[in-house]
């Protein structure tokens, strides 16, 4: 097939990915905007009658913001998934990882001649990290997912270990510098596919190992 019929395929792929339905869209930030107006209307009145607190209304609160904190982490979570899959259909026979940004991963692209919007200052932004032997690749959105990054590997100037803060203190990272003297700081999720824990380090360095071999280092 030709690179031409390649990305025709692609594009394809990415238009007939299925969108999230409208309703469910809605029902979910309804739903995360009605606990989040309970909790702020409780915490008001406590603070009015401190004299006449409630425990059962104080454990209902915590309840309601565990469950408003749990809506918002599930969508992520549901949202890099899809993102997953959609990227194993487009790159097959490519490896895949969900990693976080770096604080520093949105300076760094600009360095590297991209342009990305939304990449939160602290870090934390969900991205999946592709490979293969052609290059390495950094892919964003739910489930109709772009490319930020591709790079062949003549572009990518080493490939180490190192530790990253993704809205979070210092974790085991990923650490991608470009001949274009980027270095794209990434950390990796415990789980190839995502999830809310971390990779540690022996993972980190596995990874490593991966990337430079896929790389055709020795």
């Amino acid at each position: 097939m030709s690179g031409a019929s390649q990305k025709e395929a692609q594009m394809r792929t990415v238009k007939g990915a299925k969108r999230p339905e409208p309703r469910a869209v809605l029902s979910a930030v309804l739903s995360v905007v009605g606990v989040g107006l309970l909790v702020v209307a409780e915490w008001q009145r406590l603070l009015r009658d401190r004299g006449r607190v409630d425990p059962v209304l104080v454990v209902l609160m915590a309840a309601g913001v565990l469950v408003l904190i749990g809506v918002v982490f599930g969508w992520f979570v549901r949202r890099g998934r899809s993102r997953h899959r959609v990227v194993a259909g487009l790159r097959p026979g490519w490896t895949l990882h969900e990693v976080w940004a770096d604080e520093s991963l949105g300076r760094e692209l600009v360095a590297q001649g991209v342009w990305e919007r939304g990449m939160s200052p602290s870090g934390g932004t969900r991205l999946t990290l592709a490979w293969s032997a052609p290059g390495v690749e950094l892919w964003r959105g739910g489930r109709a997912p772009r490319a930020v990054l591709s790079l062949p590997w003549q572009a990518v100037a080493s490939i180490t270990e190192g530790s990253g803060h993704a809205a979070s203190s210092a974790r085991p990272a990923l650490v991608v510098r470009t001949v274009a003297h980027a270095t794209l700081v990434l950390v990796p999720c415990s789980r190839p596919s995502g999830g809310v824990l971390p990779a540690g380090a022996t993972q980190v360095g596995r990874l490593v190992a991966a990337m430079r071999a896929a790389r055709g280092e020795r």
